[in-house]
């Protein structure tokens, strides 16, 4: 049995048959909807509904929002049901995939009220030419209700799920984790993939009814981006080859980016997690250039600053352009009704918002997104076990370490489990100085030899009972799992198991043959040798504890260390000096929204952890840091080939040759990764349906929360 195998029972037992019912059935790396969307469609047993119930969710299909009853199955819970959500880029898609045509739309009761009061256009008017069609996870929705969301902590400024409930980029992941068009309705690439021509949706609207244009788009790239005082630096995803993009505007629906190299992977940084997603979409020019010195005289901006209470246009103009200001027009399916922080803080119903239903019904269905501010973790797990809350992410609720008490309160609080996939996070990951100012260890940091031995000197399975009690999985540093990654394969086990022989081998190998009375090996210099591990009490909080675990497991094999504690900004501050020996602290490799090629870690970029002085040496071209190895310099270049790399198949092969050659240098040891589908899971109230019960993204956005609906 495989250490990843052996791991899975011990996180069965952890979290309780109760949990897992739905995940013990099936490897933890493969997710009930995998990103390809390979599922087979679920069947009526899968769903949890009985004939009647599915034939009656069907026939809904065709009928206005609320004129179905109130649906009276149990949901499914986590992982039951492959995903069922489809998008459609227009009615016209969505008739040649089912047959069905829509041929009228229909609108909240709010919102014909204002109709017929000629407070507002008609449904029809405000939708665009092609509205985006959504099929709901589990039937046509309700109209009305609040749905009730958690700010969890005195310090917060809002609750995180307002932001990612209205993200509406140029592309997005549908729920199958595929980049499909969204604001952008379609786009084409030149032959070389230097120029992307982006069509957008025409006819959409911002919220007090201007229509959204390239002229918003070019007020993002020229008056923003082009700032200066705004943008100091310009954001490398928006460069290539060194070089800014060109932006132009080619009518008022067409817009292109032209590269100074190829640049395929542009479309899906647009819709993903680590570019500025909302930005290009949530800059009206109408409003926005009221508070701009390219249209208005500083003198009128001043004055608005002073009663304001600022004295900074470049924070005024930040501030203002926030998706907090509830004055701002936005594209989003709620939008505020107050400044934050509030007690409670609201958003209502958006009447121009742009995606409809299979059955023509405007979104979203909810009218209110309500979010209450709590004091800490533990009030808001005995609000969301009181059935207080409608959708509340782990990470709110104390982390999985509370997952066996909502297991244990999930009937009496009438809430169900959503599991949501996620890079995994790599706790307790070992890095090196590789350039210290030490002789002796900077040899032996750089030879992968010592490297590989103290990773195999690691009694991971030990640290997981000891440490972590299940939950996690003895592993290298590991992207996403299942495809197009396969972050669970046995290349990121390489040298992770517990062989203190071959850890002797290496060393002796290496010639730290001399040992002192105590029997700890000596440095190649004959003097003591003795590791220094700079352990982050920050992230995760628990690191400490496991270097205290690793020193002695290094101990068994002659390597003396000792454990150093420090505070997350201490060690943040030294180790980015380079004044650390070895440092300890989470990492990640990319996978799921987050692509690979935006990890620091993955490609050596700005920052890299793992020898900050061999990226500052790669990003100024030689000029500072420290020259690195010829294998580091080639995770830069197939950075390069990834990017204009058009075929997805070839991209994720280059992926695996980065991996590779990761797992055979291994800049740094990693101990655990946990399985994100826990460290991301979701508590859901049974009264809010239509929620998926499996996610590509811990921010759940791909799964349209506007189609989601408070069954009362």
């Amino acid at each position: 049995m495989s250490i990843r195998h052996k791991s899975l029972k011990v996180l069965s037992l952890f979290l309780f048959c109760t949990l897992l019912l739905a995940a013990c059935s099936q490897p933890a790396s493969e997710p009930a909807t995998g990103p390809a969307g390979e599922e087979p469609a679920a069947s009526t047993a899968d769903s949890g509904q009985t004939p009647s119930e599915a034939q009656s969710s069907s026939e809904a299909v065709g009928a206005p929002a609320g004129a179905g009853p109130i649906l009276t199955d149990k949901p499914a819970d986590a992982g039951e049901r492959p995903v069922q959500q489809e998008i459609f880029n227009s009615p016209a898609d969505y008739e040649a995939a089912s047959g069905m045509a829509i041929t009228e739309y229909h609108e909240a009761p709010q919102l014909a009220e204002l109709v017929a009061a000629g407070e507002l256009p008609p449904v029809a008017e405000r939708l665009p030419k092609n509205p985006i069609v959504v099929k709901p996870e589990e039937t046509i929705g309700k109209y009305g209700g609040q749905l009730r969301n958690n700010i969890t902590g005195q310090n917060t400024l809002r609750s995180s799920e307002a932001g990612y409930f209205n993200y509406e980029p140029l592309t997005i992941h549908n729920p199958q984790g595929e980049i499909v068009p969204n604001v952008a309705e379609s786009w084409e690439w030149s032959d070389d993939y230097t120029v992307l021509t982006l069509h957008l949706r025409e006819g959409i609207k911002w919220s007090d009814g201007v229509p959204f244009t390239a002229d918003d788009l070019l007020f993002w790239w020229e008056d923003y981006i082009l700032n200066d005082e705004l943008v100091p630096s310009k954001p490398t995803l928006l460069t290539r080859g060194e070089q800014l993009a060109e932006f132009t505007k080619v009518d008022d629906y067409t817009v292109q980016f032209a590269f100074a190299e190829p640049y395929a992977l542009f479309t899906t940084y647009l819709g993903s997690w680590g570019f500025p997603r909302t930005d290009p979409t949530s800059m009206p020019k109408h409003y926005l250039s009221q508070f701009h010195p390219n249209y208005v005289e500083m003198e009128e901006i001043e004055a608005m600053m002073q009663e304001e209470g600022f004295d900074n246009w470049v924070d005024f103009f930040q501030h203002i352009r926030s998706f907090d200001n509830p004055d701002k027009p936005s594209i989003s399916a709620w939008i505020p009704n107050e400044w934050p922080p509030q007690p409670i803080q609201t958003y209502h119903r958006n009447p121009y918002y742009w995606k409809v239903d299979t059955a023509g019904n405007q979104l979203p269905y909810i009218d209110e997104l309500r979010t209450i501010r709590v004091a800490d973790p533990e009030a808001t797990l005995l609000k969301t076990i009181a059935g207080e809350f409608d959708f509340v992410r782990i990470a709110y609720l104390g982390g999985p370490a509370n997952l066996p008490v909502l297991a244990e309160n999930k009937e009496s609080g009438n809430y169900r489990f959503a599991y949501a996939n996620w890079m995994p996070n790599s706790f307790a990951n070992i890095m090196f100085n590789f350039t210290t100012q030490d002789p002796v260890k900077r040899e032996l940091y750089n030879d992968v030899r010592f490297r590989r031995a103290l990773s195999v000197a690691i009694n991971r399975e030990e640290i997981v009972k000891l440490i972590y009690k299940g939950g996690v999985f003895p592993s290298q540093v590991a992207p996403a799992y299942g495809p197009p990654y396969h972050g669970e394969s046995e290349l990121f086990q390489s040298y992770a198991q517990f062989d203190p022989d071959l850890a002797n081998q290496l060393l002796d190998e290496i010639g730290l043959t001399e040992r002192d009375s105590e029997g700890f090996r000596l440095g190649p210099n004959g003097e003591e040798l003795l590791l220094v591990i700079s352990a982050t009490t920050a992230w995760p909080v628990e690191t400490p504890q496991v270097m205290e675990l690793v020193k002695n497991y290094w101990a068994e094999v002659g390597i003396r260390a000792t454990v150093k504690p420090e505070a997350g900004e201490l060690w943040a501050a030294r180790h980015n000096a380079g004044e650390h020996d070895i440092s300890a602290r989470g990492a990640h490799f990319g996978g799921g929204p987050v692509h690979p090629t935006l990890n620091s870690n993955t490609f050596a970029l700005s920052g890299w952890q793992w020898a900050p002085d061999w990226a500052l040496w790669l990003d100024t071209n030689g000029a500072q840091g420290v020259e690195p190895p010829d294998d580091v310099k080639r995770l830069r270049q197939l950075r390069e080939q990834i990017l204009g790399e058009p075929d997805e198949a070839k991209r994720n092969e280059l992926m695996q040759e980065v991996f590779r050659i990761h797992m055979d240098n291994l800049w740094s040891i990693g101990i655990v990764v946990d399985d994100p589908k826990f460290g991301q899971l979701t508590v859901v109230n049974n009264r809010l349906r239509n929620v998926p019960t499996w996610s590509i993204s811990g921010e759940w956005y791909p799964h349209i929360p506007a189609s989601w609906f408070i069954n009362e």
